[in-house]
């Protein structure tokens, strides 16, 4: 996801990296949304909104987790988030959905299908950083904004991040690998009584079971192996928003 976006990245890396060759071609990351059809601890399926399935394989670092429902007041500027969201006015952003992320992860802001499979299908952005100050409720945009957080008496924070360049005045792209370098952006964030926030927390390699909805990020492989480097669980009727 990273997969950029909550374990998936380094889970990714972490899971494929022993299977390659220093030379071999690098594996193609891959986001797999959808409902779990079979799980026996070694492989998993999944069948998405489409009605194609996917099945990948389980490894030893795969991180499981799953998500519990959380309200705006228990943000706390210790946090480090993840916000999707659509463009609001004045350069703002309106979060549709505020995942409270158990680690670190994908620092930067860059483009997010938060909409993927049909429906409204606004751009959307990641932006992950530290939430710094906020003021009023501003409105609109597409983006997903990982970071820590630092609120303001309002519904609103702001996000700030590494990026990699800047762009038309706005810090975008992935924070470079290395502690300096890049650029910082800060996001100003309205959230409104329809955002949806959740906390990543831990799950077991056994809490997965036929039925319940699933975000992976998986990676193929240079032979055309899946292998699966994190799963986020529905947890108690509660979906993974991503």
């Amino acid at each position: 996801m990273t997969i950029r976006t909550l374990m998936m990245a380094s889970a990714l890396v972490l899971v494929a990296a022993p299977a390659l060759a220093a030379d071999a071609p690098a594996p193609v990351p891959m986001l797999v949304r959808g409902t779990i059809a079979s799980f026996d601890g070694k492989t998993v399926t999944i069948t998405k909104a489409d009605g194609t399935a996917v099945t990948g394989a389980i490894a030893p670092t795969t991180f499981f987790s799953a998500v519990e429902p959380r309200r705006f007041d228990q943000l706390k500027t210790t946090d480090f988030v993840g916000i999707t969201a659509v463009p609001g006015p004045n350069d703002t952003l309106k979060a549709e959905e505020i995942h409270i992320l158990p680690i670190h992860i994908g620092e930067g802001s860059y483009p997010w299908d938060h909409h993927p499979g049909g429906g409204a299908t606004t751009a959307g952005s990641m932006t992950n950083g530290t939430v710094a100050v906020v003021h009023g409720a501003p409105t609109t945009a597409g983006s997903m904004t990982n970071g820590t957080v630092t609120m303001s008496g309002a519904m609103s924070l702001k996000v700030t991040y590494r990026g990699s360049d800047m762009v038309g005045g706005k810090c975008v792209g992935h924070a470079p690998a290395a502690p300096t370098g890049g650029c910082t952006g800060v996001a100003s964030v309205s959230v409104t009584p329809e955002t949806q926030i959740v906390a990543i927390v831990p799950a077991k390699p056994t809490d997965p079971k036929p039925g319940l909805s699933v975000f992976a990020g998986a990676a193929t492989l240079p032979d055309g192996k899946i292998v699966v480097g994190s799963l986020v669980l529905e947890k108690n009727g509660i979906k993974p928003p991503m």
